[in-house]
């Protein structure tokens, strides 16, 4: 354990409150340090990459067929990202979009795997209590800060999801 937090000197992984992760993400960066949310957000850089554990508490579009158009046009999806640090918008672009999902899927089943990444239930999982009952799994995937104007990079800035991969 002592070994895998001092990854890096500037990355760490924090022994106290680090959640277990879901084995239902795949990443290019397996080596790479973990950074937290807020080490992003306050990081000296406006554009970098990392590694980090978060959960998805939101995406838009959410539906299988939206998400579909999504793998085949110009549209991008937006996942709201947390970790016990902070809260973020990052956006899955069409060619990583493939890749996130595993390839050119039907939308039956990438509204499931936009469920599993979501914590609902499957409907032969659901019982009466749980029903309406979501928990998002800790998921770890890799995150790249840009900037969308040069004149203004920190008031531009935003997250894009990339070297991820939602598993079967």
């Amino acid at each position: 354990m002592y070994d895998s937090r001092l990854t890096t000197q500037v990355h760490r992984q924090p022994m106290a409150s680090l959640h277990k992760a879901s084995d239902i993400t795949d990443v290019e960066f397996n080596r790479a340090g973990y950074t937290t949310l807020m080490e992003s957000l306050t990081n000296e850089q406006v554009t970098h990459k990392f590694k980090t554990l978060v959960r998805v508490v939101s995406a838009y579009p959410c539906q299988g067929s939206d998400l579909h158009s999504l793998l085949t046009g110009n549209h991008c999806l937006r996942l709201t990202l947390e970790d016990p640090t902070a809260r973020i918008h990052a956006y899955v672009h069409k060619d990583d979009g493939v890749r996130f999902f595993g390839g050119f899927l039907t939308a039956g089943a990438l509204t499931r795997k936009m469920n599993r990444l979501l914590g609902v239930p499957e409907p032969e999982e659901a019982d009466e209590d749980t029903s309406l009952a979501r928990n998002p799994p800790w998921i770890w995937c890799c995150l790249k800060s840009y900037r969308l104007d040069k004149y203004d990079p920190w008031g531009s800035r935003r997250y894009r999801i990339f070297g991820t991969e939602i598993r079967d």
